[in-house]
Formats: C-alpha cells, sequence, structure tokens
C-alpha cells in the first residue's frame, strides 16, 4: 500500500509527520469540533456536499491536502480550520484504483446480499465498490483524488470518524 501513495505523495505540498503521517485540512462553520464523524457531517450537509452524495450517497467528510487551498466549485470556504494527521496508507487513490477493486462487482453483490440483505439485481455504485474492498482488504479509511483533474491540488474523503486539532489562525492566511 505504500507504494500505492508513492504516486500522489509528491503532489501533497504540506506537511508531513515524522511517523510517515499527512496532515489533512478541513473548514467548517462549527466553531468547536474535536471529532469530525462523517454520520454527524451528513446531517448538516451543504448545498455542494449534497451535491457529491447524490454521485455516492456513503457519509464522508471532504479535507483539503494543501494549505490554503480553494473549493473548485465555490472558492474559499469561510469558517474554523481542523486539521488531522492521517497515515498514508490508510488513503486509497480511488482514480488509479490500482489494485482493480471496481472489476470486482459480482464479489461485492455477494458481500452486500450476505450482509445488508440487498438483492444482487440492484445496481451498485463504483465508488462503494472500491470503498467496501479498500476498507476491508487495505484498512482504508478514505480516498484520495485529484481536484477537478489538478494532480498538485488533492481532495480527501474520509468515512471514518477521526480527532481534530483546530488551528487558530486564518485558512487562506489572510489577517483576521
Amino acid at each position: 500500500m505504500e507504494r500505492l501513495f508513492e504516486h500522489w505523495r509528491r503532489h501533497i505540498n504540506e506537511e508531513e509527520t515524522e511517523e510517515g503521517e499527512v496532515v489533512l485540512y478541513h473548514v467548517s462553520t462549527v466553531p468547536d469540533i474535536e471529532v469530525l464523524d462523517p454520520e454527524i457531517a451528513i446531517k448538516s450537509a451543504r448545498h455542494y456536499t449534497k451535491q457529491e452524495y447524490r454521485t455516492w450517497d456513503r457519509p464522508r467528510v471532504f479535507y483539503f491536502t494543501n494549505w490554503g487551498q480553494e473549493d473548485t466549485g465555490i472558492g474559499r470556504i469561510q469558517g474554523t480550520v481542523y486539521k488531522v494527521n492521517i497515515k498514508a496508507n490508510e488513503l486509497y487513490p480511488v482514480m488509479r484504483d490500482p489494485l482493480d477493486f471496481s472489476r470486482r462487482v459480482d464479489e461485492y453483490k455477494e458481500i452486500r446480499e450476505k450482509e445488508r440483505g440487498l438483492p444482487k439485481y440492484y445496481p451498485t455504485n463504483a465508488y462503494e465498490v472500491v470503498a467496501t474492498f479498500a476498507e476491508r482488504e487495505l484498512g482504508a479509511k478514505g480516498f484520495i483524488y485529484p481536484q477537478s483533474g489538478k494532480s498538485e491540488h488533492m481532495i480527501v474523503a474520509l468515512w471514518k470518524k477521526v480527532p481534530v486539532e483546530k488551528v487558530d489562525k486564518s485558512f487562506y492566511n489572510q489577517e483576521e
């Protein structure tokens, strides 16, 4: 899994801890968060986030990989900045899908039927297929992917809750 990360590690221009963790940033309108929980975040999703859920409904929280990174759809996001450290090997490069998890649809349908009782003829979502196997086989907590095709601007979507640390400065280095 570490080799999978090396391909996009060079595109994360910010911090990396001594333990090989990457630093991710989340900007929220909620001023005092200790843990970012996707189940809670989905309940207060903003309009642009709701659009993301039309593609794939698994609860997740979105993070930037670079300090000051803007959302390509809405620009600068205002709010409180949080950072999280996560092991690089807990992120799966979904767009490249180097382990071809997306091709394992029949196996996924078997799992889904057994565990959730959904018939095999129900449609599948490619992201859910990949997430299921990345989580089961690699211990992945989320996806990493280029933001609107820009390899220097990556986005991370975590579907596991993680503790965060509040950052007391403007995400865009503006005077407050």
